[in-house]
């Protein structure tokens, strides 16, 4: 039997993944975007001010950042000698890599998307980033695909075995009933946004008072439970209205929103200038 009847697939495209050892910025098409894609960066020099999902970092030498393609990524300051090492996962690959893992594995990486490292962790993942750039680039290997997604698969389960035995370490215990509640309501509003603007839908569906959870969300975030989710919504709508040619009567339609007119008023009250402003580059 001819091997590549066992390995058909031993092709993959920079589109499915790729890998950098110096790059200056983030791999995204624009400064504000939706990621599209699961990307692992390690800072090696500089900082860059980001924004992921309204959480702003300041992301600095040694340090790690996971981002998975549903989160909105916004690079706000970059300093001139920023250096990364980074690699891209296609969302169908993200899903190969991780089959079968356990949903709290990339829950929590998905909602502890930065993490500092050390100078000596990054030499170490320097050599592992190398031995998975080599084994990328040799195209003659009819094993490459497969090699790639276990060496793959090795990376995510120590990173997250790494990251959480030292959380542990650090707090002595694993995340409070409100740190749960916080987590579980920012993923209802990524999932609900364009139907539910109201605290009180999500409160109800985690079986808490509005108060509450806008005292959660305040605690975790600096921001009240109604701002959390006006702020995510205006995040969406921004993407939408940067990446797309799409009528604003189609987003005002597929954003919930009654009218054309309720949907500009919305956005200019918490943007300060009006949909076609923003489009038009303001």
């Amino acid at each position: 039997m001819h091997p590549n009847e066992i390995f058909s697939n031993t092709e993959l495209t920079d589109d499915e993944f790729a890998i950098s050892m110096a790059g200056d910025k983030l791999p995204l098409k624009s400064k504000l975007a939706k990621a599209g894609k699961c990307f692992i960066c390690y800072c090696l020099n500089g900082e860059a001010e980001i924004e992921v999902n309204l959480t702003r970092h300041s992301f600095v030498k040694s340090e790690i950042m996971v981002i998975f393609p549903s989160q909105i990524v916004e690079q706000k300051k970059i300093s001139s000698d920023f250096s990364i090492m980074y690699f891209t996962l296609a969302p169908h690959i993200l899903q190969e890599v991780t089959f079968r893992f356990p949903p709290s594995f990339l829950n929590f990486l998905h909602y502890h998307f930065y993490y500092r490292v050390g100078d000596e962790i990054v030499k170490e993942e320097v050599v592992r980033f190398k031995e998975i750039e080599e084994k990328y680039l040799d195209t003659e290997n009819v094993c490459r695909r497969e090699i790639l997604m276990n060496l793959l698969r090795i990376y995510f389960l120590e990173l997250f075995n790494k990251i959480r035995q030292d959380e542990l370490t650090q707090t002595g215990t694993k995340h409070n009933r409100k740190a749960e509640i916080y987590e579980e309501f920012c993923k209802l509003v990524m999932r609900n946004f364009k139907k539910h603007r109201d605290v009180k839908f999500y409160a109800d569906t985690l079986h808490i008072s509005p108060k509450y959870l806008s005292i959660i969300s305040m605690e975790h975030s600096n921001f009240g439970a109604k701002q959390w989710i006006d702020d995510y919504i205006i995040l969406e709508m921004k993407v939408r209205l940067k990446s797309t040619s799409d009528s604003f009567q189609k987003i005002a339609d597929e954003f919930n929103f009654p009218d054309l007119a309720f949907m500009s008023k919305y956005f200019k009250t918490r943007v300060g200038i009006s949909p076609s402003e923003f489009r038009k580059g303001n």
